[in-house]
């Protein structure tokens, strides 16, 4: 089966452009209570944020850098997962990152003593000292347990886009061809599979725009964006998504 990746693309740019309209259309008129706030706060930092890996990958993509875009499609999936995370766990959810986050800023602390770098320490302080209830949820600070548990093909897909993100023989092994006695050497990459996947960045970006924001709609009081939500995804081919 071939993937006609200009026709997805096709359908990804109006998507993105709806899916903005909704963004800025007025969520903290949604937000809940200031005592129930904090996925909401959370989550509204993570869509936010989502959406500018969007962009960012759309970008790469119009200037032949759609290889280059796997770090931003790989955190894309970190934040869709992150959002599901909250709708799923909610306070306990933003109590393990809470954990996570003081345990990384001790390990930044000890690195930039062990480095002699000035930092303030008032606010260091704060954060190691800071009480935060245990809860099961802490064991998804693992990555791998957070997109292994949610399912859905998360973790398959982080997973790969992982092996584009950093110095590994897959993302060097693009850049030359060994045929016979033949050796290539490239300064674009190549896979060796018919097509380039890479094309397909683009909806790539749009669908997990899409589905953060299916999470974050879970996040406001009343669910405003389900209808406009359902609507998107028919028209780009992701009926019964929502």
């Amino acid at each position: 089966m071939t993937v006609d990746f200009a026709e997805l693309n096709r359908r990804a740019v109006p998507g993105l452009e709806a899916l903005t309209e909704l963004l800025v259309g007025g969520a903290a008129d949604h937000a809940p209570a200031s005592e129930d706030s904090r996925p909401f706060q959370v989550g509204w930092g993570m869509v936010a944020a989502l959406h500018r890996q969007a962009a960012a990958v759309v970008v790469l993509h119009s200037q032949g850098l759609g290889h280059e875009a796997a770090p931003n499609r790989r955190l894309m999936i970190e934040y869709v997962a992150h959002l599901q995370w909250l709708v799923r766990d909610g306070e306990d959810a933003v109590d393990s990152m809470n954990k996570a986050h003081q345990y990384k800023q001790g390990g930044l602390r000890k690195a930039a003593d062990d480095g002699g770098y000035q930092y303030d320490a008032e606010a260091a302080d704060a954060v190691r000292d800071a009480v935060i209830p245990g809860n099961p949820a802490n064991t998804y600070n693992n990555t791998s347990n957070l997109l292994g548990g949610l399912g859905g093909g998360l973790l398959q897909s982080w997973l790969a886009e992982t092996q584009l993100s950093h110095a590994t023989l897959v993302a060097a092994g693009a850049f030359y061809r060994e045929t016979g006695e033949h050796l290539e050497l490239l300064l674009t990459p190549a896979y060796g599979i018919e097509g380039d996947p890479m094309e397909a960045s683009p909806y790539v970006a749009f669908f997990f725009m899409f589905f953060g924001m299916i999470a974050f709609n879970e996040l406001m009081v009343g669910a405003p964006w389900t209808d406009a939500l359902k609507a998107i995804g028919d028209t780009a081919g992701l009926a019964g998504a929502v």
